[in-house]
């Protein structure tokens, strides 16, 4: 094998450093405020080392991992990836003092905003309940719905038992869509009545005449029953309720009850749907009832009339002769 040659050892040395050089142009440190995603080093008992971007470590310290919830904390192993925001530099440690529980948050605020834009669906729990209205979890953030924005709580109540039906629904899960986002004032506003409107005119759009639906039943009129297909109610005429005669609606339907219909009809302009219980009742039951209510009644022989009508005839001579 040939040595190198000088010269060539010399050019290989500076195409070498011009490519450091460069590298360490390109570097951008990470800054002050900025959201990284970062790996999993090691993991001690109260703080947790990071890698940044391969270069630098970030720091999170045991005062920011005690906000982190301790289940989230529990299923992280090193080689995970993690966001966190990027605080300060740590003189004690010479690296990067980061914030795993502010990266989640911020993390949180960026989802909030991708469904603000979006106008996106999706369930909140009710975590606290106010004057104003109720405070609902969203991930490490708390949304607010307004009284005005809510529609689980029936409209014209009293105050005190507006509060009541308020807090009855503390631990319920509610549709809702995010209205309002200002990460900078931390106002996260969500509206269940206008997540309602969208569920209501997604459904309606997908909803055709002949699809076979299950619903429950909202409420029971003299003229019908309606019942909730999941953000929009369709009405079953009476006359549609079942194949027999119907004195009323609740001697076949009760609030509460799940039922399967058959669509009807879809008035998308004025958001009405027509429904049909009797329409997915098996034909084979149909029939079932009909030949046991057309029966006919046991038929009595002549004969045994007679063997009766004598015995009873001899029983009265006996009681006579006595």
């Amino acid at each position: 094998m040939m040595d190198q040659k000088p010269e060539d050892s010399k050019k290989e040395m500076e195409s070498q450093f011009a490519a450091l050089l460069e590298d360490a142009f390109q570097y951008m440190r990470p800054r002050n405020g900025e959201v990284c995603e970062a790996v999993i080093l090691s993991i001690g008992e109260n703080d947790m080392l990071v890698d940044l971007d391969g270069k630098r470590d970030g720091i999170i310290s045991p005062k920011d991992l005690d906000y982190v919830d301790k289940d989230y904390l529990a299923g992280l192993s090193v080689g995970d990836k993690v966001p966190v925001l990027v605080m300060r530099e740590s003189r004690q440690h010479g690296g990067v003092q980061v914030s795993l529980n502010k990266g989640l948050e911020q993390q949180d605020w960026l989802q909030a905003a991708n469904l603000l834009e979006s106008e996106g669906v999706f369930e909140a729990e009710v975590i606290d309940v106010n004057r104003g209205g109720l405070l609902v979890e969203f991930g490490r953030l708390r949304g607010f719905v307004p009284n005005s924005h809510l529609t689980s709580v029936p409209s014209g109540l009293k105050r005190e038992r507006f509060d009541e039906a308020k807090q009855e629904l503390l631990g319920d899960a509610l549709a809702m869509t995010v209205i309002e986002v200002n990460q900078h004032r931390r106002r996260l506003i969500l509206s269940e009545r206008v997540a309602s409107r969208q569920k209501r005119e997604l459904l309606l759009d997908e909803l055709a005449e002949g699809d076979i639906r299950t619903g429950t039943v909202r409420n029971v009129v003299d003229f019908g029953a309606f019942v909730d297909l999941g953000g929009v109610d369709g009405l079953i005429h009476i006359s549609e309720l079942d194949w027999d005669y119907v004195e009323h609606p609740s001697k076949v339907l009760s609030v509460g009850d799940e039922v399967e219909v058959y669509v009807l009809s879809v008035d998308r302009e004025r958001q009405r749907i027509g429904l049909s219980r009797k329409r997915v009742i098996p034909v084979e039951t149909v029939q079932e009832n009909a030949e046991v209510a057309e029966e006919p009644e046991p038929v009595v022989e002549e004969s045994v009339l007679e063997q009766v009508e004598e015995v009873v005839a001899v029983e009265t001579e006996v009681t006579a002769a006595e």
